[in-house]
């Protein structure tokens, strides 16, 4: 499976999607359809959800989720794009949940899995791709982060 999210930057701000179901904070996005490329995804459920047209977009993340259950792990990718440009007027509220603009200070301080919080912390510092693999409990704690990177 493969998972695209965006990350804009505008204004020294972020928008985040809060999912009530998760009580977090999310990188607007969705599962890629057949056919499409990562780019396309990208583009795609950011306007989908957030009603906003991407510019300059480009890959930023790359990242392999791992969750291990009791039984089995399950994986999937996500891939991260970043832009720093919109188009369009913002949906504040959509089936997922409600939008807003975050302060890139703000960052540490919301409700959000950690892995999320560090591909935006990292993107927001370089813009160098981030290749990492994310290993999480059944219910999304953090276990491990490796990062491939010569930093």
């Amino acid at each position: 499976m493969r998972v695209v999210h965006s990350l804009l930057v505008q204004d020294d701000q972020i928008l985040l999607l809060f999912k009530p179901s998760r009580q977090k904070w999310f990188l607007p996005g969705g599962k890629a359809e057949f056919g499409e490329n990562i780019i396309q995804t990208g583009l795609r459920e950011f306007y989908e959800e957030t009603g906003l047209q991407l510019k300059h977009a480009k890959l930023g993340a790359i990242t392999t989720v791992v969750v291990e259950e009791e039984l089995e792990k399950k994986e999937w990718m996500l891939y991260t794009v970043k832009a720093t440009d919109s188009t369009g007027e913002l949906i504040e509220e959509n089936r997922e949940g409600s939008l807003a603009w975050h302060s890139l200070k703000e960052v540490d301080e919301l409700p959000m899995f950690e892995g999320d919080r560090f591909i935006i912390k990292k993107l927001l510092e370089s813009d160098l791709p981030i290749v990492s693999t994310q290993i999480y409990t059944p219910t999304y704690e953090l276990i491990e982060l490796i990062q491939n990177t010569d930093e």
